[in-house]
Formats: structure tokens, C-alpha cells, sequence
């Protein structure tokens, strides 16, 4: 009897401790048995989020006898997540990162944020500091991506990690028979600086020589300070083992170096997603991308394009393979225009790790060309770790 009284003690502090919208799904032991827990929380009520961790090894090779990153293979980063429910219909994800920059490790919060789900019929928030939802490929994180690199267009018009600001956004999903979704959002972004590189002889107001700094410009652009982001997405299924997907977005802000002169800019996008299923491990994903900026600054206003189109096979359960067609202009007023055609195959070794290879040819200006490829594994522990494309 003190056995039994023990036990039912037990039970019922840790039916008090669980969420209230949990109440009735755990008073019946068999729904509690044969039912599927939510995402973030794993079935038991512990208020202990769900943690993964994700590792990415890299090998880069290229004939660019200018590139100081070449012939190396690194562990690129190492990505903890740590997801749950913080109270009924909302969650909060917060990844954080150490990644190798120029041989060094450095730590950083790639997102954390917070999400509600359901404000209102139809209407959901973010707020943190976020991936935002620019096109296709710029939420998605890199260890994701069913590529080693990322499209240059992207990298020329909102930098090496793309697109992130710390603010937050309001989605709207209209009641139509098919889905669709508006999205506005408001951010701050950290713009970058001039760089003091080189040293002249100058006078000063004596006219005494004097040496001083001459400052020279980022090479990396984005929008930074505050910016303003829309998105529209909506997809359907033409038929039950296809699914379209047509989306438009828009970003306005400050550019990266506003602080030293005039520098506004405004970059407009479009993607298209076809995806197909034959069979249940045959796929199909046909994924194109378009970028529009339009730039201004003391020398005038810059208008530059930007694109990729990428088509993907996978013809078993753990290969796929495809190719990617790249062009981009660039942000800068002396224009220089880069097209790219890549190779990529991937090896599927569970549902959360796999290994690939990636060959890149690049058509730079002046005639140049440049051989690059990548040898890249990716893996993960956690429910994080799954595949997203």
C-alpha cells in the first residue's frame, strides 16, 4: 500500500507540473501511450527544450592562385539548437554557432527568436534576431542547403551570411482553398565600415606634410541600419505528387556604408519552386531565384541583377545529384559581373548526415576563369538536424 501510495503521489505531481493545453492528453494513459508528442517537447512535460547539434567538415580546392582559403579542410562550424514551446502556440529557437572565419573560431548567435503561432484567426509573429524571409534560400541555414556554397547573387547583395537583422515580422494566411501568405517585418542590421589600409603624405593646415590613413571601402555589401522587408508566397498542388511554389519579396534599408555617405537601397526579388514526388525516394525540385537592386550613392544610382536556377534528382533513397547556373552583377559602381555553372552530388549516409562533392566553374571579367570545389559532410544529432530541402 505505501509502494502504490508513492507511486500515485508521483503521478500526480507530474500531472500538476505539465502545461494546462496538455491537461487531457495525459489523463488517459493509452492516448498518452499511442499518440505523437508535439515538436519541442518530446512527450514529457519538463520545461527542457530540445537540443541538437550540428557539425559541418568542409575541404575547398581552387586554381586561383589569389585565394588564401584554398587546399584546406576544416571543421567549418559546429551549431547547437535548443527548441521548445514556452507556452501554449508559442515556441522559441534560439541556434547558436562557432564558425571558422579566416582560420580562426568565433562564436556567434546565428538566430534566436521567439514565435507565436496563433495571435489571431489567420495571423502569427517573430520577433528575435532572425533569417528573414527573403526568397527561397536566404532563411534556410547553410548545413540545409542542398549546395556547399551559396549563389553569388545572394552573397553580393546582402553579404557572406546573407540577409539577418534583429527585429521582428507579422504573417497573415489568408482562408483561401490554397496557400497563401503575406509577411511584413521591420529590422535594424549592422551595416560595415571603411577601412583604414593604406598610408599617404598629405598637408595639414600649416601646411606641414603630414601622413594619414586613406580609408577604402568594404567589399562586402547589405542593407544595414533600419530596413523594411515584405514577402508574398503561395503554393498548390497541380496534381497529387507535385507541388508550385511562386513567391515575391522586398527589402528597403540604408546600404552597408550609409554612415560615410548617401546610401540607399532597395532590392527586389522573385523565386519559383517546383517540386515532384514519382515514387517515395524519387525527387524532383526545380528551384529559381531573381534579385533586382537598386542602389544609391554619391556617384548616382546603381541598378544590378542578380540570379540562380537550380534543378535537383534524387533517383534513390540516398543519392541525388544537379546542377546550379549562377549570375550576378555587382553592388559596387565599377560593375563586375560573375556567371557560374556548378555540378553537385550528394550521398545520403541517414536522414541526418550526408556527404557531398561540388564542382564550380566561374566566368569573371578580363576572360578569367576559375576551377573551384568543395568536399563538404554534414551531420547532426537532434531533431534539428533533419533535412529541410
Amino acid at each position: 500500500m505505501i509502494f502504490k501510495a508513492i507511486i500515485l503521489m508521483l503521478s500526480l505531481t507530474g500531472w500538476c507540473a505539465g502545461n494546462l493545453f496538455a491537461q487531457t492528453f495525459y489523463e488517459d494513459p493509452q492516448m498518452m501511450k499511442g499518440a505523437t508528442p508535439l515538436p519541442g517537447m518530446r512527450g514529457a512535460v519538463a520545461n527542457l527544450p530540445d537540443i541538437s547539434i550540428i557539425g559541418v567538415m568542409k575541404g575547398y580546392a581552387s586554381d586561383d592562385k589569389t585565394d588564401t582559403d584554398k587546399d584546406k579542410f576544416e571543421f567549418e562550424e559546429v551549431e547547437a539548437a535548443f527548441q521548445g514551446y514556452i507556452y501554449p502556440e508559442m515556441r522559441a529557437d534560439v541556434f547558436l554557432a562557432i564558425h571558422n572565419h579566416d582560420g580562426t573560431y568565433e562564436a556567434e548567435i546565428c538566430e534566436a527568436k521567439a514565435t507565436f503561432q496563433r495571435m489571431l484567426e489567420g495571423l502569427s509573429a517573430e520577433a528575435g534576431k532572425i533569417h528573414v524571409n527573403f526568397g527561397r534560400l536566404n532563411k534556410i541555414h547553410g548545413h540545409h542547403r542542398l549546395m556547399a556554397d551559396q549563389p553569388q547573387a545572394i552573397t553580393n547583395f546582402f553579404g557572406d551570411h546573407g540577409l539577418v537583422g534583429q527585429g521582428g515580422t507579422l504573417s497573415y494566411l489568408f482562408p483561401l482553398p490554397f496557400y497563401m501568405q503575406l509577411e511584413g517585418g521591420a529590422w535594424s542590421m549592422e551595416g560595415h565600415h571603411h577601412h583604414p589600409s593604406e598610408t599617404a603624405e598629405v598637408l595639414d593646415t600649416s601646411l606641414n606634410p603630414v601622413n594619414a590613413f586613406i580609408e577604402t571601402e568594404s567589399e562586402e555589401f547589405s542593407l544595414a541600419d533600419k530596413a523594411y522587408t515584405g514577402r508574398l508566397r503561395t503554393s498548390f498542388a497541380p496534381t497529387k505528387k507535385t507541388e508550385f511554389e511562386l513567391g515575391s519579396s522586398v527589402a528597403k534599408g540604408k546600404g552597408a556604408h550609409f554612415s560615410h555617405h548617401k546610401d540607399n537601397a532597395i532590392v527586389f526579388g522573385a523565386d519559383l519552386t517546383l517540386r515532384a514526388w514519382p515514387t517515395a525516394y524519387r525527387r524532383w525540385i526545380f528551384q529559381n531565384e531573381w534579385f533586382y537592386l537598386k542602389r544609391e550613392v554619391p556617384v548616382g544610382k546603381l541598378y544590378r541583377n542578380g540570379a540562380y536556377s537550380y534543378l535537383n534528382y534524387r533517383f534513390t533513397k540516398y543519392w541525388d545529384a544537379g546542377v546550379r547556373w549562377d549570375y550576378a552583377e555587382g553592388a559596387f559602381p565599377v560593375n563586375e559581373i560573375e556567371r557560374a555553372v556548378s555540378g553537385i552530388v550528394h550521398y545520403h549516409l541517414t536522414e541526418t548526415s550526408m556527404l557531398g562533392v561540388q564542382y564550380k566553374k566561374r566566368y569573371l571579367e578580363n576572360n578569367k576563369e576559375v576551377n573551384e570545389a568543395w568536399l563538404r559532410l554534414a551531420f547532426g544529432i537532434g531533431p534539428h538536424s533533419h533535412e529541410l530541402e
